[in-house]
C-alpha cells in the first residue's frame, strides 16, 4: 500500500491559546495513521490494480501504467473516475506528459529518394526549345531520436527530438542539367535564369496511423531541445491523441497552431466534434501536418485527520427573587436659558395714551395721562432670541392691542416652549400634561388683568413696543411684576416622553437576561433650560432552581494531522468529474450530572483530477512525385553596325518676347532659331547570327545650343504706344538667355520699363467770370443797352505739365491756383425809370424770371462764377393819364351791362391785391374831390352808373376781382405789379361816359391781352389798370350817391 510514500512522524503540541499543531519528530509510516483512522481494513471505494488502495506517486520521471487508480461514487456507483496516478505534489509535480531529458530511449528512421525533370524553355512564351530530360537526385534516411518518459511511460507514445538526415547523391538545385547556350531553329539562345519547382519533392517510406498509411516525415519539425518547430507547420493540422504506443484515438482538425499551449487549447475546444483518426474520416494532403498529442491524468489530494476533544461542566443554581432598578435622568443634549421679561422701574415725564375701560388700545375710550418725573414700571417688548424650534410672537405694536393680547405677547416665550413640547408629544398623557400647563398660563394672565383692574393700575403706551404701568403705590407695581414673571412657574419640571425602547441584556450586575427599558425624555427646568436625555430601567423576573448551561472547562482541543489520504468513508465525485472527496467521520460523547466530554474524529481527503496534454511529435505530409527544374532562355541578338534609317522626331524653336513690368506686350516677338532638331530616332536591324529577326529604334538626344543676347536691345519703341522703353532684366520664369533646346517652344522674355520726362514749362489757362445787367419790357424786348457790372474777373489759373516719352505725350498733370471769389451786386445797376430811345417811359417791375432766352439768373447778389452771369430787370410801360371833365352831380346814371366775355371758364388763380392803406378800409372814407369840368354837358342825360351804397367799413360784397392765371414758366411766381395810387389816378378823372367807354374798352382789350400775355412772370399794366378802374368806378358811384343825398 501507498507506494513511494515518504515516511514522517508527527506529534501534537498544545499551545496556550488552545491550538494544537503538528510537528515533525521522527519516522513512523503515515500509513499507520491512515489505517488507524480507517479502522484497519481498506474500503473498495478506491482501487488501484488488484489492490483496494491508492498508489501514491511523488517522482514523475517514469511512472508505470500500474499506478492507475479508480474512484467510485458512494451515492452513484455509475459515476467513476480513473486516473493514471495519484500524485503527491508537495515537493514537485508533473508538468509534461513526456520529457526530453537524459538519454534518448530509441530512434525512428524513414528512407527517401528524389528525381528531377529538367526543361529548357523560351522565356517569352515558355515554349520548349529542346526535349526535357530526367536527372537522378539524392537518396537518404531521416533519423529521429525519441523519449518514452513521464506518467504511463510504458504505454504512451514517443516524444521526438531533432531529426538528422543522411544523404547520398547530388542535390536537386538550379544548376541541375543547365546549359549556357542552346542552338535551335537556326538561332542562338542564351541562358537567362533557372527555377526549381517542388525542390523538396521526394518519395518517402509510408508511416502507419491506425488504418492510414501516408508519406510523412518529422524532418525539420523539431529543434535541438526536442520542441516542435511551429514555424514549419502548414496546411491543415490534425491534432490526434496517441492512446497507446502506435494506437491513435480521436482527432481535432485545426489551423494556425502556434505553440504547445495553442495546440492543447484547440484540441480541448474541438472535443465535442472529435472523430476517430481513420481513413474514413481523414484525407491527408501534401503540406498538411499531423501533430500527435500525449494525454496523462492524475489526482492530487489535500488530506487531513482532525480529532476534537471538548470537556464541559455545569452547576445547580438556586432560586432568585425579581430585580428592579431605575437610573436617574441622563442628559444627552440641551439648550440653557429661560423666558425673560424686559421690566424695570424708571421716572417718566410727558403725556401718554392710556387704555380705556374696554382695556383695548386704539379705541374711543382711550385717555391721556401726564407724568412728571413719576416712577413707573416700564416694559419693553424687545425682540426675544428664542432657541431653535421655539416660535414667539410676531406682533410688536401695543397701540392697537388689548391688554389680553399684550400679556400673551409678554409670555410669547412660554407659549413657544409649550408649542415645542406639544409638537413632540407622542402619547395622550403627555398631551394632557401640556394642556394643563397652558391652562395655568391662562389663569396667570386672567389674574394679572384682575389685579390691574382691582388696583386701578394705569396702563399707558409710549410707542409700539414700550408699555408703562403707573400706580402711586410702588409695592403694588412690584407685585404686578412678580405676578407677570411668575408665569415662568408654568414650565417648572415640564417633562414628556419622546419614545421607549426595550432590549434584553445577557448579563447585568451578575444577573442573566435582564430586560432594559430606555425612555427618551424631553425636559425643561428654570435652572438648566431645555434638556433631552434618557432614563434607563432594569427588570428581571424571579428565577426557580435550575442547572446552568454547559460551559467549557478548557478551550477545545484540536489535533490535526496533514497528508492523510483517506481510503475509507464516503466518496463523492463532482458532476464534472474533476473533484473527488473521501470523508470518514466518527464522534462520541461521555456525560455525568456535572461533566461532559465530546470527541469528534474526521478524516478527509479532497482529490482534484488533473490532466497533462503535451504535443510530442509532428509529421509533415510529403507529396508523391518529382522535382522540376526549369531553365529559361532568351534569343541572343545584336544590332546592325549602322542605322538603316534616321528620323528627326522632335524640333524646337526659340523666340524672344518683350513685355512691360506689368506684363503688357510691348513689341512683337522675334524668332532666334526655328525648327532645330533636338531628338533623332535611328532604326537598326536586329540580327541573330546572320538572320534578321527584327528592328530596333534607338532614340538619340541632341543638345543644340541657343543664344538670345543679340535680341536684348538697350531700348525699344512700343508697337502700339510709340513710347520708348529701356531694358530692365529677364522675366521671372523665363527661359535663360543661353541654353540647350529641349522642347518645342523656348520663350525668352525681356522686361522693359517706360522712359519718360516731364516738361518743366507748363501751359497756362485762366478761368474768368463776368456779370452783366440787361433791361427789358414786359415782352422781353431790350429797352436799354446792357450794363457790365464785373468784367473778366480771374477766378483761377490752371498750369498744365506734360510728360513725354520721346516726342509722344505719355500723361499730363494740372496745378490749379485759386483766387478769392469776387462778390457782385446787380442792384448797383438798377434804375427805377427808363426812357427808351423812342421816348417811352418805363417803370421798374421786378427781376426777370430765369429764361433760356437770356440764360439769366434771378439772384441780384452773389459770387462771380465762370462765364457770364446775366441779371435781367423787367420794366412796365408807363401810360400817361389825360385830364377829363368833372361829372355833374345830376348826371344821369349809366347802367353798365354785365360783362360776359374775357375770362376763361376755367377758374384762373386769383390775383391777390395788396390792401390799400388809404381810404378804402377806413370807416369814413375821404370825399373824392373832383375838379369842376369847364366844358359843356350834352343835352341828353347820360346813363347813371349804379354803384352800391357805401355803408362804412368794408363793402358787404367783394368787388369783382380780375383773376390772372399764375405764371408756370420761368418767371417768379410771386412777382406782382404794384397797384397804382388812387390819389394819382383821380387827378385826371374822365367823364362818366368816357369812364364807361374806357371800362368797356379795357374789358375787351384786356380780356384778349390776357389770352395772349406771355408767361414772363409779370402782370400787364393794362390789366392792373382795368382792376383799378373797376374799383374806381364803384368808388365814384358811391361818392356820387352820398353827394346826392346831401
Amino acid at each position: 500500500m501507498f507506494n513511494n510514500i515518504k515516511k514522517e512522524k508527527f506529534s501534537l503540541r498544545k499551545y496556550k491559546n488552545g491550538r494544537t499543531d503538528s510537528k515533525l519528530i521522527g519516522a513512523i509510516t503515515i500509513l499507520g495513521i491512515a489505517m488507524l483512522a480507517g479502522g484497519g481494513t481498506a474500503s473498495a471505494n478506491v482501487s488501484s490494480g488488484a489492490q483496494n488502495e491508492t498508489t501514491l506517486v511523488s517522482k514523475f520521471e517514469k511512472v508505470s501504467s500500474s499506478a492507475k487508480t479508480t474512484f467510485t461514487d458512494d451515492q452513484n456507483p455509475a459515476k467513476k473516475v480513473t486516473v493514471d496516478a495519484v500524485a503527491d505534489i508537495r515537493y514537485n509535480r508533473p508538468t509534461k506528459a513526456n520529457q526530453n531529458t537524459g538519454d534518448a530511449d530509441g530512434t525512428d528512421s524513414v528512407k527517401f529518394k528524389s528525381n528531377a525533370i529538367v526543361n529548357y524553355l523560351l522565356e517569352d512564351d515558355n515554349s520548349k526549345l529542346k526535349d526535357s530530360k530526367k536527372v537522378a537526385g539524392e537518396e537518404g534516411t531521416v533519423s529521429t531520436p525519441y523519449d518514452k518518459k513521464g506518467i504511463a511511460y510504458d504505454t504512451d507514445g514517443k516524444d521526438y527530438r531533432e531529426s538528422t538526415v543522411e544523404k547520398t547523391g547530388s542535390a536537386i538545385d538550379e544548376d541541375t542539367g543547365k546549359e549556357a547556350v542552346i542552338q535551335a531553329n537556326n538561332k542562338e539562345y542564351k541562358w537567362i535564369r533557372s527555377e526549381v519547382v517542388d525542390e523538396n519533392k521526394a518519395t518517402y517510406e509510408k508511416t502507419t496511423f491506425n488504418d492510414i498509411k501516408a508519406q510523412v516525415s518529422p524532418e525539420g519539425m523539431h529543434n535541438n531541445l526536442g520542441e516542435i518547430n511551429y514555424g514549419k507547420i502548414t496546411g491543415k493540422v490534425y491534432l490526434v491523441e496517441e492512446t497507446s504506443n502506435g494506437h491513435y484515438g480521436k482527432f481535432v482538425e485545426a489551423s494556425g497552431v502556434s505553440s504547445d499551449e495553442d495546440a492543447v487549447a484547440k484540441w480541448k475546444n474541438g472535443q465535442a466534434t472529435a472523430k476517430d483518426f481513420t481513413k474514413e474520416n481523414v484525407t491527408l494532403k501534401e503540406g498538411d501536418t499531423v501533430l500527435v498529442m500525449d494525454r496523462d491524468t492524475y489526482a492530487h489530494g489535500s488530506g487531513t485527520r482532525t480529532v476534537n476533544k471538548v470537556e464541559y461542566r455545569r452547576e445547580k443554581i438556586p432560586a432568585k427573587p425579581s430585580y428592579n432598578y431605575t437610573e436617574g435622568f441622563n442628559r444627552t443634549e440641551g439648550i440653557p436659558g429661560k423666558p425673560t421679561y424686559a421690566f424695570w422701574m424708571q421716572p417718566k415725564t410727558g403725556e401718554f395714551q392710556t387704555i380705556g375701560d374696554d382695556y383695548i388700545f386704539g379705541t374711543a375710550d382711550d385717555g391721556k395721562v401726564n407724568f412728571k418725573d413719576e416712577n413707573i414700571l416700564y416694559y419693553n417688548n424687545i425682540y426675544k432670541n428664542l432657541p431653535p424650534g421655539i416660535t414667539g410672537s410676531n406682533k410688536y405694536n401695543f397701540k392697537n392691542e388689548s391688554l389680553q393680547e399684550i400679556l400673551e405677547e409678554m409670555h410669547a416665550q412660554i407659549n413657544g416652549i409649550l408649542d415645542y413640547f406639544d409638537r413632540n408629544v407622542n402619547n395622550e398623557a403627555d398631551r394632557k400634561r401640556v394642556l394643563a400647563r397652558r391652562e395655568e398660563l391662562k389663569q396667570n394672565i386672567a389674574k394679572t388683568i384682575e389685579m390691574i383692574k382691582q388696583n386701578q393700575i394705569k396702563v399707558a403706551v409710549e410707542d409700539e413696543r414700550g408699555l408703562m404701568f403707573s400706580q402711586g403705590n410702588q409695592e403694588i407695581l412690584k407685585k404686578l411684576r412678580d405676578q407677570i414673571e411668575g408665569a415662568q412657574s408654568v414650565l417648572s419640571d415640564l417633562e414628556i416622553t419622546l419614545g421607549t425602547s426595550k432590549e434584553t441584556l445577557k448579563e447585568y450586575k451578575q444577573l442573566k437576561d435582564v430586560e432594559l427599558t430606555t425612555k427618551e425624555v424631553l425636559k425643561y427646568s428654570e435652572k438648566y433650560g431645555f434638556a433631552s436625555g434618557v432614563i434607563k430601567s432594569y427588570h428581571k423576573d424571579k428565577e426557580e432552581e435550575h442547572y446552568s448551561d454547559w460551559e467549557k472547562v478548557n478551550p477545545e482541543i484540536e489535533t490535526r494531522e496533514d497528508s492523510v489520504y483517506a481510503n475509507k468513508g464516503a466518496v463523492t465525485i463532482s458532476d464534472d468529474l474533476s473533484n473527488i472527496n473521501v470523508v470518514n467521520d466518527n464522534s462520541t460523547t461521555n456525560e455525568t450530572e456535572f461533566t461532559k466530554r465530546d470527541i469528534t474524529t474526521k478524516e478527509e481527503t479532497n482529490y482534484k483530477v488533473k490532466e497533462i496534454i503535451t504535443p510530442i511529435r509532428a509529421y509533415k505530409v510529403m507529396g508523391e512525385g518529382e522535382a522540376v527544374v526549369n531553365h529559361y532562355y532568351r534569343l541572343s541578338t545584336k544590332l546592325s553596325d549602322s542605322p538603316v534609317k534616321i528620323e528627326n522626331t522632335k524640333v524646337g524653336s526659340v523666340n524672344v518676347n518683350y513685355e512691360s513690368e506689368s506684363g503688357a506686350i510691348l513689341k512683337e516677338s522675334e524668332a532666334v532659331i526655328s525648327d532645330v532638331p533636338y531628338e533623332k530616332v535611328k532604326m537598326y536591324d536586329i540580327l541573330s547570327g546572320a538572320t534578321k529577326v527584327g528592328e530596333e529604334k534607338v532614340t538619340e538626344k541632341l543638345e543644340p545650343a541657343y543664344d538670345t543676347t543679340e535680341k536684348r536691345y538697350k531700348t525699344i519703341i512700343g508697337d502700339k504706344t510709340g513710347f520708348t522703353y529701356e531694358y530692365v532684366g529677364i522675366k521671372e520664369g523665363s527661359a535663360p538667355e543661353e541654353g540647350i533646346i529641349s522642347k518645342e517652344q523656348t520663350q525668352v522674355t525681356y522686361i522693359y520699363r517706360l522712359v519718360s520726362k516731364e516738361d518743366p514749362n507748363p501751359t497756362e489757362k485762366e478761368t474768368k467770370g463776368s456779370v452783366v445787367v440787361r433791361y427789358v419790357d414786359a415782352e422781353g424786348n431790350e429797352i436799354k443797352p446792357e450794363e457790365t457790372l464785373v468784367k473778366d474777373a480771374v477766378l483761377r489759373t490752371t498750369y498744365t505739365y506734360t510728360t513725354k516719352s520721346g516726342d509722344k505725350v505719355v500723361s499730363t498733370r494740372e496745378v490749379v491756383k485759386e483766387f478769392s471769389v469776387q462778390d457782385y451786386n446787380a442792384k448797383e445797376k438798377l434804375v427805377e425809370k427808363i426812357t427808351a430811345a423812342d421816348g417811352k417811359t418805363y417803370k421798374y417791375h421786378g427781376v426777370y424770371s430765369v429764361s433760356a432766352k437770356f440764360n439769366n439768373v434771378t439772384a441780384e447778389t452773389g459770387k462771380v462764377v465762370e462765364g457770364t452771369t446775366t441779371v435781367v430787370y423787367q420794366y412796365d410801360y408807363d401810360i400817361p393819364v389825360k385830364p377829363t371833365w368833372q361829372v355833374p352831380s345830376d348826371a344821369p346814371i349809366n347802367e353798365v351791362p354785365e360783362f360776359e366775355g374775357g375770362v376763361s371758364p376755367v377758374d384762373p388763380p386769383v390775383l391777390e391785391v395788396p390792401e390799400y392803406n388809404g381810404g378804402v378800409s377806413s370807416p369814413e372814407p375821404p370825399v373824392l374831390e373832383v375838379p369842376e369840368f369847364e366844358g359843356g354837358v350834352p343835352s341828353t342825360q347820360p346813363p347813371v352808373l349804379e354803384i352800391p351804397e357805401y355803408k362804412g367799413g368794408v363793402p358787404s360784397e367783394k368787388p369783382t376781382i380780375l383773376e390772372v392765371p399764375e405764371y408756370r414758366g420761368s418767371a417768379l411766381v410771386n412777382t406782382v405789379e404794384p397797384i397804382p395810387n388812387p390819389k394819382e389816378q383821380l387827378q385826371n378823372l374822365p367823364t362818366v361816359e368816357k369812364l364807361e367807354e374806357k371800362i368797356l374798352t379795357l374789358s375787351t382789350v384786356n380780356r384778349k391781352k390776357s389770352e395772349r400775355l406771355p408767361n414772363t412772370g409779370t402782370t400787364s399794366s393794362d390789366v392792373a389798370t382795368l382792376g383799378f378802374m373797376s374799383m374806381l368806378a364803384a368808388l365814384v358811384m358811391s361818392v356820387r350817391k352820398r353827394q346826392k343825398e346831401k
